[in-house]
């Protein structure tokens, strides 16, 4: 497929300040299909959404985020409110990952290695996915994510990863669920809706995945598929005793808590959660919809972005 224009969107600030590093070789592999590259760089607290927004706007396409699950997300957002606000022609989405976790690059197969990840860009092909969009915490009017939701216990995990200032990837997040182990949260209880099912019960962790990997090592949905039509929600059905949490985390890094008797796995489109005690901690591809909220709900569109792969 030959590209007349790559639009890069580069998070120099990625992977703790060594996104910027590839600037150079981003741009001498992706012209080396004789297209014409234009990179713009994110700033400090102007994320990659208002660039993604105004390129879909002007008619770019490809929009290629090069960077880590926070800058795909933050392109996907700028993408997809310009499709569904403004009503634009969707563009492709490309993804360069060159991040701390990169979830989303892993569940949809792009290679890591910058030469490999460029040269899938160039190759074209691409895959429709799925998206999700949250309401609740610091946005109740809507942010949009294509990895995954993550309430209570992996939250906090990975907020607390992404504040250490010289550790990185998955590292970062095994020390982060250690710390967190010591002083686990306490059970929320929860009013639960999925779909047209209303559970009431007490958890510490629920994840809405569209991809099967957060935060860099847990497969918190093992089997879930980016472009099946469904969320899979994996949540623990009841509180976990305090000598059974470093056994039941382990089963995070191979996914095979969906086998446990403490944990439900349901494959649905609509989620609505709402605690009547402690405050939710929720984020959405490793980005902060709230260090603590009462509720919040999230739906599946179908089919929305065609990503290459």
């Amino acid at each position: 497929m030959q590209q007349n224009e790559l639009f890069v969107i580069l998070n120099p600030h990625a992977d703790k300040g060594r996104a910027k590093k590839q600037e150079r070789m981003i741009q001498t592999l992706l012209s080396s299909g004789g297209a014409k590259v234009t990179l713009s760089h994110t700033k400090v607290g102007e994320g990659a959404q208002s660039i993604a927004y105004e390129a879909a706007l002007a008619g770019r396409n490809p929009i290629i985020a090069a960077g880590g699950d926070g800058t795909v997300n933050e392109v996907a957002n700028g993408i997809l409110k310009a499709v569904t606000k403004d009503g634009v022609p969707c563009p492709v989405m490309g993804v360069i990952p060159i991040g701390r976790g990169n979830d989303f690059a892993w569940g949809m197969g792009i290679p890591k290695d910058l030469a490999k990840a460029c040269s899938t860009i160039l190759a074209g092909r691409t895959r429709v996915i799925d998206a999700g969009v949250t309401y609740g915490g610091n946005y109740p009017e809507g942010r949009f994510f294509v990895n995954g939701q993550g309430v209570g216990f992996e939250p906090l995990v990975n907020f607390l990863a992404s504040d250490f200032k010289h550790v990185t990837g998955t590292l970062s997040y095994v020390l982060a669920l250690i710390r967190i182990l010591i002083n686990y949260p306490d059970p929320y209880t929860v009013q639960l809706t999925l779909d047209d099912e209303v559970i009431n019960l007490k958890t510490q962790q629920l994840s809405i995945c569209n991809g099967r990997r957060m935060g860099s090592a847990f497969l918190m949905g093992p089997d879930a598929l980016f472009d099946d039509g469904y969320f899979d929600v994996v949540y623990a059905n009841t509180p976990v005793a305090s000598y059974k949490l470093v056994p039941i985390a382990l089963t995070f890094f191979k996914g095979t808590q969906v086998k446990l008797k403490q944990f439900s796995v349901k494959r649905v489109k609509y989620v609505k959660m709402i605690s009547s005690d402690n405050l939710m901690p929720i984020h959405v591809d490793g980005e902060e919809i709230s260090l603590g909220c009462m509720e919040f709900t999230a739906r599946l569109l179908e089919s929305v972005l065609p990503v290459f792969c």
